[in-house]
């Protein structure tokens, strides 16, 4: 393997990878565009230094394969740091099998295979952006009741409607109790899962709030 294989494979994952890292990066998730581009390029990385190491020697194809499976179990723990889990809610699971798909991308640009690697980031995109959105529309509208500890404040209750509003969530109903200086808030609304993920995720970073349930 010559040195302008290499470069090509590397500016490949940086392309593919890219192009991934930007549909992340403008849905505002955790692992955006460096992130991925980065995951992709270093499993290339680690694919092409196996070819490396094994030019010329007498070792086996497993032991290929042995360092690729190494990239696909170490890249589980970058994943599991997009996980976010707060006051009993799980958020990023989509980001984390992203970059576990975008390592696997990157073994494939690695081993030289292009014509599969652009296919294979297509079908990501693919199920990220135009899935997302059948998804949205026909799949997952469920209706959520949410079950709301805060600190008593006068304006929650209306910081928490300006949140709903923006993120284009509607109430059924919303009940509400004092007890001390605890404020116990109760409200249900139908949504798609993304858009109950996004309204979730905004209310975990409102000033005053204690404990979130969801059923």
């Amino acid at each position: 393997m010559d040195i302008a294989e290499i470069t090509l494979k590397l500016i490949l994952a940086v392309a593919l990878g890219g192009l991934i890292g930007f549909e992340r990066e403008s849905s505002q998730k955790p692992a955006g565009f460096r992130t991925n581009i980065l995951i992709c390029l270093g499993a290339t990385m680690m694919m092409i230094l196996s070819q490396l190491l094994l030019q010329g020697s007498e070792a086996s194809s497993s032991d290929m394969t042995r360092i690729a499976a190494g990239v696909i179990t170490g890249i589980g723990f970058i994943g599991a740091g997009t996980v976010i889990q707060a006051k009993g809610i799980v958020i990023g699971l989509t980001s984390a099998a992203t970059l576990w798909a975008v390592a696997g991308l990157g073994l494939v640009i690695g081993s030289g295979y292009y014509l599969i690697a652009i296919i294979f980031t297509g079908i990501i995109i693919l199920t990220l952006v135009i899935f997302r959105q059948l998804e949205s529309q026909y799949l997952k509208r469920a209706l959520y009741h949410y079950h709301l500890k805060t600190k008593y404040s006068r304006d929650i209750l209306l910081n928490i409607k300006k949140l709903a509003l923006h993120e284009g969530i509607k109430f059924k109903e919303i009940s509400h109790k004092e007890e001390g200086n605890i404020y116990t808030i109760d409200f249900s609304f139908p949504a798609a899962e993304d858009k109950e993920q996004k309204f979730k995720w905004s209310l975990l970073n409102l000033d005053g709030i204690l404990e979130i349930k969801i059923d």
